[in-house]
């Protein structure tokens, strides 16, 4: 099933969430939840949730963790909320590469432990205050462990 995941679908203000965070934060890395979806080979990114980085101001300019407490209460969130027709999960995480481009780093397949998540990487032009985003799943274990690039579609 994940291995033949194919697209991720974003929503515009989700899209539009993510490069304003991406873009407040310059230049260290910024960072948030992936919330949504997934049906039939596509993972759709209904909500992004933005989180503070918690690492040290000295690491935030090529790393970040995600703030601890902001993944508990959104998952709390989502357990009791299961009820809802659309069983909207954590997806994936999303960062940013204010100093790079937006393709995954060493650290960043190294930092990304689980198997079938989307990982969403933003990289922001300060000066033109353009925001370029890709998304890549993250497959395999051990030696096999990759990212696979995804098609982003924005919605809306």
């Amino acid at each position: 099933m994940t291995a033949g995941l194919a697209a991720l679908t974003i929503g515009r203000a989700a899209y539009n969430r993510i490069a304003a965070h991406a873009l407040k934060c310059f230049p260290e890395e910024c960072c948030g939840v992936l919330v949504g979806t997934r049906r039939a080979g596509r993972v759709h990114v209904a909500h992004a949730v933005t989180a503070a980085n918690v690492l040290p101001k000295r690491l935030r300019m090529r790393h970040f963790e995600i703030d601890p407490a902001v993944l508990f209460t959104l998952q709390r969130t989502l357990r009791e909320g299961r009820h809802k027709r659309l069983r909207e999960r954590v997806v994936g995480y999303f960062h940013s590469h204010p100093l790079g481009v937006a393709s995954p780093s060493g650290a960043d397949l190294a930092g990304a432990h689980e198997v079938g998540l989307v990982t969403l990487i933003a990289a922001p032009e300060q000066r033109t205050g353009r925001v370029t985003m890709r998304a890549f799943l993250r497959l395999g274990d051990g030696a096999a462990r990759r990212f696979r690039p995804l098609r982003l579609h924005i919605e809306g």
